[in-house]
């Protein structure tokens, strides 16, 4: 594989990082998405990236939506992401655009901030500098994907093919390219991506997540986990409070299937009204939920996932599939309600 590289060096201005200047990267998209990154390749883009400079969280406001057909491709995008289902969900009314595989939309999980824009809250997976950290290398199928790519992945597998050059994937990017036109290329933002926090250490309680799963989730998502339908879910609705389970959540390999990751996501945003900033379940009530929720609540099995992540090094300890842990039960019961660390040597 040939991963063209345009390199250069920087100085960091930041307290947390070194002084020393450091190498700044600005990937410039692969020869296709199929291109394997190798390791040594690998351990460079991920160091590179974790030692970005940060800056600070800013986006446009409603007020400084463009004009004419730029703007109306914008205004598309948002709404495809606040309302995916009906859009280009399975249910959608046009049937040229089922492009997704699920009912859910973009902004359950890539939560609206004060602004009401999908994808705007800090900690809650926003979108807002997502266009200047692509083209990115993604250690879960080590490759490096466009923007595009990810739409693709995580909407592309509908009854309806999903091009790049479809207007829904044009009217997406270019929403997120608008929320990212007052960040810096290169550089990493505060409140992206999850909540930095650390887990507690010991093993999570699904018994104990059950009882904190009845009492602040079941009333939304309801007991099993299966959301609560709108009216009209079977023309495209979607949801009023999503699916956390079953054939419309995630899959046993998914990113929220590590309870880390999920105990970030829970903290920061559950229930409804909970922000980073201000809380209302304690992280480790959040942990407990998110074992439960993983652990007892049936979902999708991917069949390949031990494909995934397939170079060990950069494996997630919290990614609790038992095929690699042959033998070794006490390793990923540490792995599946931890990560924390075993009596074992």
């Amino acid at each position: 594989m040939k991963l063209r590289l345009n390199v250069t060096m920087i100085g960091l201005g930041v307290a947390l990082m070194s002084s020393a200047p450091v190498l700044a990267i600005n990937l410039l998209p692969p020869e296709s998405s199929a291109d394997i990154v190798d390791t040594k390749t690998a351990e460079t883009l991920v160091a590179l990236h974790d030692r970005r400079e940060i800056q600070p969280w800013t986006m446009p406001s409603h007020g400084e939506l463009p004009t004419g057909e730029q703007g109306e491709l914008i205004a598309y995008g948002m709404k495809i992401l606040t309302y995916t289902s009906r859009y280009i969900g399975p249910y959608a009314p046009e049937k040229m655009h089922r492009y997704s595989s699920n009912n859910l939309n973009c902004v359950n999980c890539h939560q609206a901030g004060s602004s009401g824009m999908p994808g705007t809250k800090p900690f809650a997976l926003p979108f807002v500098n997502v266009v200047n950290d692509y083209p990115k290398l993604d250690v879960k199928m080590m490759r490096i994907y466009t923007v595009e790519d990810r739409i693709l992945q995580m909407c592309g597998t509908g009854s309806v093919p999903f091009a790049k050059d479809s207007r829904e994937m044009k009217a997406m990017v270019a929403y997120m390219t608008w929320l990212g036109s007052k960040a810096k290329r290169g550089m990493g933002m505060e409140g992206a991506g999850l909540e930095p926090i650390s887990m507690p250490a010991r093993a999570a309680s699904p018994q104990t997540g059950k009882t904190l799963f009845e009492q602040n989730c079941a009333a939304c998502h309801a007991s099993t986990g299966v959301g609560t339908r709108q009216p009209d879910f079977d023309q495209g609705g979607g949801y009023v409070f999503p699916a956390i389970a079953g054939d419309d959540s995630y899959n046993d390999a998914g990113h929220m299937y590590m309870v880390p990751l999920l105990t970030r996501f829970v903290h920061a945003n559950m229930p409804l009204g909970s922000s980073a900033a201000a809380p209302i379940l304690s992280i480790n009530d959040a942990f407990d939920i998110s074992a439960y929720v993983n652990s007892e609540l049936p979902r999708k099995h991917f069949a390949s996932r031990t494909t995934l992540y397939p170079d060990p090094l950069f494996r997630p300890e919290g990614f609790a599939i038992p095929e690699l842990f042959p033998g070794d039960r006490a390793a990923y019961e540490a792995s599946r309600f931890g990560p924390y660390k075993t009596s074992n040597p």
